[in-house]
């Protein structure tokens, strides 16, 4: 599976599921859910992360009216919130941008989540990654898309994500005892 390329973005806070009427009941939502993640087998289309429990399927256009299957795609909570750097760095506030790194975007996520499984802090996981020189968040797709996003250990305010994200990290630990990181990337 090639991985798509992932870069800090943000979607139109106009087509936020809160500003919009949605045109899909909850029970069709969530058959449709669940046929995109077994299509996907359960696997972050952006770092490969594999887990069948709180990944989420993601409207590849932003428009989460365009329920067609070739619109939607499995995402982690990770990457998820790379992708929409808007809600990790401004409303959640647990995403860090910065202007270089060592690594692509989507091999900072699988490293990060790798070392914060193994117990290390963020200034220990940023030096890692060469992330250097922090920027503001702007509602900008040309600036952001130059820059690396870095999800943080910062305790969010909403449990799903906390949760999301936690239960990421004690997947990982279980899944790559002893993985050298140049195996894991």
């Amino acid at each position: 599976m090639k991985l798509k390329k992932l870069y800090p973005s943000f979607a139109n806070p106009e087509t936020w599921r809160d500003n919009i009427e949605e045109n899909i009941s909850k029970e069709e939502w969530k058959k449709l859910r669940l046929k995109i993640l077994k299509r996907d087998n359960y696997k972050c289309q952006y770092c490969g992360f594999r887990v069948e429990k709180w990944q989420i399927v993601h409207h590849i256009d932003g428009n989460p009216n365009n329920n067609d299957e070739s619109n939607l795609e499995t995402i982690c909570p990770m990457c998820n919130l790379i992708h929409h750097a808007g809600q990790g760095c401004v409303v959640q506030g647990i995403v860090d941008l910065y202007e270089k790194s060592k690594y692509s975007q989507n091999e900072i996520n699988k490293i990060t989540r790798k070392l914060r499984a193994e117990g290390k802090n963020d200034e220990k996981i940023i030096k890692l990654l060469g992330l250097e020189n922090k920027m503001p968040f702007k509602m900008d797709k040309r600036y952001l898309k130059k820059l690396f996003g870095f999800v943080t250990s910062r305790k969010t305010g909403q449990d799903w994500t906390q949760k999301a994200l936690e239960y990421g990290y004690k997947k990982t630990k279980e899944e790559i005892k002893n993985k050298p990181l140049h195996k894991f990337i």
